[in-house]
């Protein structure tokens, strides 16, 4: 078949720095079973195609009406369903991401005249969702439905190995989209953090780390003691999403 791939936020947001992550697992299933698939970055002409796959983070991303009633239109995302969004499939959801599948988009816009470091997130990250859920039910989230933090994906599953001509890794770099890391049983993120630790690659978690559960958490001084001991990359960024909290945030701001 000959499918297309539509990552909507690319085409309708003036600013979008990272991929689509499910886009990628798409790709990676179609192109395992050796069909012609391409990243589209436009609307034009998608009725070539057998199936278009049409995905979006952000409710506000705008996508035209008479697209998505076309017969060959598959669409998804929490840009479209919110906290209700349908999962996918798990033999798509466990594929490795096509990590190629931005490549012809990113060496376009560097043709243009944008540098290549603009495009980082697309080129030198190994990404993915360790675990998934999260325990505290804030009204503006799309998590607020869930109760509890469940392991998700093993490491494995989508850290990336391709190494380049000179021999380095093509991607060394980790991010983690993780909802709340920390919540997770105490087995869980110590395991996880330890085998992330061991790859020796700079890591860091993109949607924040819950900073009470160290201020709250028996555990709290062993999670601080973990992340200053990982090859950590950037910033850490954590939450702080009510001032009621700010004393505990204060206390896990020491422990950090």
């Amino acid at each position: 078949m000959k499918i297309a791939i539509i990552d909507a936020d690319l085409i309708g947001r003036t600013k979008h720095r990272f991929p689509n992550l499910a886009c990628m697992k798409i790709s990676s299933y179609y192109k395992s079973l050796n069909n012609d698939v391409t990243l589209k970055t436009d609307y034009n002409n998608i009725e070539v195609f057998d199936k278009v796959f049409i995905s979006k983070v952000f409710t506000d991303t705008p996508v035209p009406d008479d697209v998505l009633e076309l017969p060959n239109i598959e669409y998804g995302g929490t840009g479209f369903y919110y906290d209700k969004a349908p999962k996918l499939p798990d033999v798509i959801e466990h594929c490795k991401p096509d990590y190629h599948l931005y490549d012809a988009y990113v060496n376009r816009q560097v043709s243009l005249g944008f540098k290549r470091e603009k495009y980082k997130d697309y080129l030198q990250y190994s990404i993915g969702f360790l675990t998934r859920g999260c325990i505290r039910h804030c009204s503006f989230c799309i998590n607020k439905l869930e109760s509890s933090i469940k392991v998700y994906s093993p490491l494995e599953c989508f850290l990336d190995d391709e190494r380049g001509d000179d021999g380095k890794l093509v991607r060394p770099y980790i991010y983690l989209w993780d909802d709340n890391f920390l919540a997770s049983d105490p087995d869980v993120w110590r395991s996880l953090l330890k085998q992330l630790i061991a790859t020796k690659r700079p890591f860091q978690f993109r949607q924040g780390l819950d900073e009470r559960m160290l201020a709250q958490s028996p555990y709290g001084e062993e999670m601080a003691q973990l992340l200053a001991k990982s090859k950590y990359h950037g910033d850490f960024i954590f939450a702080f999403d009510n001032w009621r909290d700010r004393e505990l945030i204060e206390k896990a701001l020491e422990k950090i």
